[in-house]
């Protein structure tokens, strides 16, 4: 007798389609390519001033010798910006389905619950990454052009930008699962904002005690991964970080997200 049923796969597919179908209906969708439009003329602005110079100790310095900071300062924003926006609209993704009783059709097929939780996780992350690649592109390119930073490093920062919004949004995703939709965006910011501001004093070397430093080392590097693949356009600007720990680190994040994610909702009681 033959197997007619869909493969695990295909039901993953089929549902993080609707799940990205969903995504692009919402109404935050035109103020993320508003805020986008907004982010990208404010980098051609900055940019456009490369020609210029400054006063550092009463000597004059031109803008194109800063370009690297000033690059690196922009990059590492926009790649917070789109943590920020994977997290706010994984927020309610999951919960939304689970307040109108849609998620109910979809799990009284055999459909795992990981499945599903993956799927919507996915559908808001593509929105993100689409966002994230436009405007990290678009502010690559003016860089580049303007200012002759090279592509390189902004791939790699793109890749641990990725790495960050799937920690983020699985994070977020998770919270949704046990709070109101507000508090989970709210949430969001403060952690982003705390986690960056935690990797900035990191990134400049500086000595904590015992607990600033345990605090250090669970924190997730989602600004310092950014900041040190952007690296080599400061010469270097972090040489006390290690490029394969703090890697481990942030793919070691990315589990832990996921797995939060999966077994919350795994236990999740779904009201009929």
């Amino acid at each position: 007798m033959i197997d007619t049923r869909p493969s695990s796969q295909a039901i993953f597919f089929e549902l993080a389609s609707e799940a990205l179908w969903d995504a692009t209906r919402r109404r935050i969708v035109p103020m993320i390519a508003f805020v986008s439009l907004v982010s990208l003329l404010a980098v051609d602005s900055c940019t456009s001033c490369g020609t210029g110079q400054i006063t550092a100790n009463g000597e004059p310095v031109p803008l194109s010798e800063i370009a690297g900071w000033t690059g690196m300062l922009v990059i590492a924003s926009l790649s917070m910006w789109m943590m920020v926006l994977a997290g706010i609209l994984a927020s309610d993704h999951l919960a939304e389905p689970l307040d109108d009783g849609s998620a109910n059709l979809v799990l009284a097929r055999p459909v795992p619950r990981s499945a599903f939780a993956g799927a919507r996780l996915a559908g808001a992350l593509a929105i993100a990454m689409a966002t994230a690649l436009v405007v990290l592109g678009c502010s690559a390119g003016l860089l580049h052009l303007r200012n002759e930073l090279p592509l390189l490093p902004v791939v790699w920062a793109g890749l641990a930008c990725a790495a960050g919004s799937i920690v983020v949004g699985s994070l977020a995703m998770t919270m949704s699962l046990k709070m109101s939709r507000v508090a989970t965006a709210l949430l969001v910011l403060v952690f982003v904002g705390s986690v960056t501001f935690i990797n900035s004093f990191g990134l400049t070397g500086m000595q904590f005690g015992a607990l600033g430093t345990v605090i250090q080392f669970v924190t997730p590097p989602l600004c310092s991964a950014v900041v040190l693949a952007l690296a080599p356009w400061t010469d270097p600007v972090v040489p006390d970080l290690d490029p394969v720990v703090l890697t481990l680190k942030l793919i070691a994040w990315v589990f832990i997200g996921l797995a939060a994610l999966w077994l919350t909702f795994d236990r999740f009681e779904i009201s009929q």
